[in-house]
């Protein structure tokens, strides 16, 4: 009866963790320029003058000069907020000393802060197999880079990387981060298992979300069973919180079991207030399940905001028959938004009928027979009308009107044929 709606936990974002500084500039092989002038460059980094950093280290590019010179202007530009200068840099480094992690690391920061997704992904990837002892940490950004360029199966193959570990080394979000995956690729089943798992290994506010989501999976997949017992067990365990009520009474109203719809959705308005939505379902409830004075307390609710809300005027006039007061339905059909509703105005017309008011009856339904597409019923129905109010000449109009009609016309032929036998 209700559409679901999915809703994805969103993740955190990438970690930034830091611009990498320290470089080994005691190694043998490097020259003692070099190292003189990164270990100066470097003094005043930490003291925020990038300008003159890179003046000492000089812009000029040249394939020539050490990786570890071009590093340093990388973080100059990278530390001063210009990541998109970085990044020829720290290219150069990764070329020139493929298997040095910081500037891998560093290159998969300054893409992820300038939007390239992907390529964040894949230096993070790198920087993870180089790096001693492991970050698993790198490898975690690398799957929330890739699900932020949408690359769903890269994300896919990192994530079951860090899943394939003992018990005990797996993070929640690591989990967290597969689920999404998973719901991305449609392939909802697979991500059961460590739904299931959080829904049960997590704590407050997160807890709450994971669980709900796990019981929306339920639902998709078709698992009723499955979907009612656990929220069964989180209205016992959690019962003030509202969403777990919506939640069933969407799985009852799906479930065709209406009573237990309504009584779960006013449980819902016991603990906060309703949504427009949520009270029009109540009141319509409320109606259907034979309870209309009920039904009208809640539609009058709706028309104090939606004064003109045709179909709120509408299903006061049948609970209000339903309550055998037929003035009062005529009362509904009467507001101003009625008067443009020809369904709303034919129901005013048989109110009018049955309330023994039939001139009105009959110049209502001859109107709303100009009006329509397929008029021959109204015709009728304004003949009956004028008939009972004994104006006969009307009648006559309107039988002659509807005879026009096949599906009318052998009535009004009966009818015309009395009304002759009757009136000279």
């Amino acid at each position: 009866m209700m559409q679901r709606w999915i809703k994805i936990i969103l993740l955190s974002v990438v970690m930034l963790l830091g611009v990498q500084l320290v470089v080994a500039v005691a190694a043998q092989n490097i020259p003692l320029a070099v190292r003189r002038k990164v270990v100066e460059a470097q003094q005043l980094l930490e003291q925020q003058r990038y300008d003159q950093a890179l003046k000492l280290l000089g812009i000029e590019a040249k394939d020539s000069g050490h990786y570890l010179i071009d590093f340093c202007r990388a973080n100059a530009y990278l530390l001063s907020e210009r990541p998109a200068l970085a990044i020829p840099w720290l290219r150069r480094v990764v070329v020139k000393q493929a298997d040095y992690a910081p500037g891998w690391l560093n290159l998969a920061q300054a893409l992820y802060v300038s939007d390239d997704y992907a390529g964040a992904g894949q230096a993070f990837e790198r920087s993870f197999a180089l790096t001693r002892p492991e970050r698993l940490s790198l490898l975690y950004n690398a799957a929330l880079s890739y699900l932020q360029a949408e690359q769903s199966q890269s994300a896919l193959t990192v994530l079951r990387q860090l899943i394939d570990r003992p018990a005990e080394q797996i993070d929640n979000s690591w989990r967290g981060a597969l689920v999404q995956v998973y719901l991305q690729l449609e392939q909802p089943r697979q991500a059961l298992p460590q739904l299931q798992f959080l829904a049960e290994h997590t704590q407050h506010e997160p807890q709450r979300r994971w669980r709900e989501l796990l019981v929306q999976q339920y639902m998709v997949l078709g698992m009723s069973d499955q979907a009612l017992n656990a929220l069964n067990r989180y209205t016992d365990e959690d019962g003030l919180h509202s969403r777990w009520w919506t939640l069933l009474t969407h799985l009852h109203l799906e479930a065709g079991h209406y009573e237990q719809g309504l009584v779960a959705l006013k449980v819902v308005g016991y603990l906060q207030p309703l949504s427009t939505e949520q009270t029009r379902l109540l009141a319509d409830l409320h109606l259907s399940l034979g309870v209309p004075q009920q039904a009208q307390h809640y539609y009058q609710q709706l028309l104090k905001t939606q004064p003109h809300d045709r179909q709120v005027l509408t299903r006061l006039a049948h609970a209000s028959l339903n309550l055998h007061q037929p003035q009062q339905a005529l009362y509904w059909t009467q507001q101003q938004g009625a008067q443009s509703d020809p369904e709303l105005l034919q129901l005013q017309g048989q109110l009018l009928f049955s309330l023994e008011r039939y001139a009105e009856a009959s110049e209502l339904f001859g109107r709303l027979a100009k009006q329509s597409e397929q008029p021959g019923p109204l015709w009728l129905m304004t003949a009956y009308a004028a008939w009972n109010g004994e104006l006969w000449a009307e009648a006559r109009l309107a039988l002659r009107q509807a005879q026009r009609f096949s599906e009318q016309r052998q009535r009004a032929k009966e009818l015309l044929r009395q009304l002759q036998e009757r009136t000279p």
